[in-house]
């Protein structure tokens, strides 16, 4: 090979290699990008219900141990299904009108609107109502378990891959995890945040691994429509006290 054909040879590589570093920069930014704002829960199913959203799930494959842990127990929001016609002005009941952050799990959305903020080194998540998560993305690691007092949210760390932001949680408090799950302060919780090419769209993979509790690790899915630009979040005050916390539909006056 001639000395040019080297030197061509040599500059392409560098070349190339130069474009592959910015694109694997530019990736992880426009990951951040494509996250950045608000975004809300879909009921992809049609079921109508935060019961019947989950229903087809496939069920947590425990261990011995994970089993012995599981106890009969029920969301202390919900209450008895009411599926009676309502007269106009009679509300329905639908919780028990309890305040509290993210949903079952601890950490995952419910139907409030969900703000995700990516900054230089974490992510912020938001949301439209009480409750918000730090998720370091600055390298660090996380605590040992005996500095983290578990708690419904953890301790997250976050890494981006190809554009999604993946998070790994630990130092949740012992409870019930959606589709027959448990966790443990020991237990392991990876969400991976991919948004569709669309970028109207969005997925949230929840895995759950724990070598005591599942005898294999425990994923499902929710899907997310994004806010139009304009949106913005409504300051939301929960009083556990108000009758109207615990309500839904107002059936209206029918016309004649």
């Amino acid at each position: 090979m001639q000395v040019k054909e080297l030197a061509a040879l040599a500059a392409l590589m560098l070349m190339l290699g130069g474009h592959s570093s910015v694109s694997a920069q530019r990736t992880a930014a426009d990951g951040a990008r494509a996250l950045e704002g608000g975004w809300v829960r879909l009921d992809t199913s049609g079921s109508g219900s935060f019961g019947g959203l989950t229903a087809n799930f496939t069920r947590a494959v425990l261990t011995p141990e994970g089993a012995a842990k599981i106890k009969p127990q029920r969301d202390p929001d919900d209450v008895d299904p009411d599926n009676r016609p309502h007269k106009a002005g009679e509300p329905y009941i639908v919780t028990q009108g309890r305040c509290g952050g993210f949903g079952p799990g601890g950490v995952e959305p419910n139907s409030a609107a969900l703000f995700i903020i990516p900054a230089r080194d974490e992510v912020l998540l938001t949301r439209e109502g009480p409750g918000a998560r730090h998720i370091y993305t600055d390298g660090r690691e996380h605590p040992p378990l005996s500095r983290i007092s578990p708690a419904g949210l953890g301790h997250s760390t976050a890494t981006w891959d190809s554009g999604d932001l993946v998070i790994d949680t630990v130092g949740l408090a012992d409870g019930g995890v959606t589709a027959g799950g448990w966790r443990t302060p020991e237990t392991h919780l990876t969400e991976r945040y991919h948004v569709a090419d669309d970028g109207m769209h969005m997925r949230i993979t929840f895995t759950w691994t724990d070598p005591k509790i599942y005898a294999q690790p425990h994923s499902y899915s929710f899907e997310f429509e994004r806010i139009p630009a304009d949106g913005y979040a409504f300051e939301n005050w929960c009083d556990s006290g108000d009758p109207l916390q615990r309500q839904s539909v107002v059936p209206p006056e029918q016309l004649p």
